[in-house]
């Protein structure tokens, strides 16, 4: 393996991170922002087992830029996880607003809910279901998955 793939396994645990994330507000219905630290640790963690087995230890430099990969992609798994959201549980979520809103069936809310999600760009409906908090944690994510390959100690036992 070299330099050039290396930071695959960083992307492979953003989107893998992205996944369970949009998976898990599937299951639970709740958003849970906290989540997002989570694929910043699988972003780390898989840019650092791939990274380890080509890159030099002692190689600072490169390792920098390793590290500010793994923050990019973890904010790639974070969009992922909101994107995927969008698909899977937007129609059912704005389906269930309007049968409480209406006091509708859900058979009648779901023709109703769909056309609402067509008309909407994917974009918008990110952003409205995004708080400000998430984007603390969208920080603290990146910030992990930058801080997991720059340890030594971590370098040191994969290798």
């Amino acid at each position: 393996m070299n330099a050039i793939t290396a930071p695959f396994g960083g992307l492979l645990g953003a989107a893998i991170g992205g996944v369970l994330w949009a998976k898990y507000i599937q299951w639970t219905g709740r958003t849970a922002g906290f989540v997002a630290i989570g694929i910043g640790v699988l972003t780390g963690l898989g840019i650092l087992f791939t990274s380890s087995r080509s890159l030099a230890r002692d190689a600072e430099t490169m390792w920098r830029v390793v590290s500010a990969a793994a923050a990019l992609f973890a904010i790639l798994g974070i969009f992922i996880g909101k994107y995927l959201d969008v698909q899977w549980n937007a129609v059912a979520q704005i389906a269930a607003q309007l049968q409480q809103e209406n006091n509708i069936s859900l058979e009648q809310a779901m023709p109703i809910a769909t056309t609402l999600f067509k008309g909407q760009s994917v974009w918008e409906l990110m952003q409205s279901r995004m708080s400000r908090i998430d984007l603390l944690y969208g920080a603290v994510a990146a910030f992990i998955a930058f801080r997991i390959p720059s340890i030594k100690r971590l370098r040191n036992y994969f290798y």
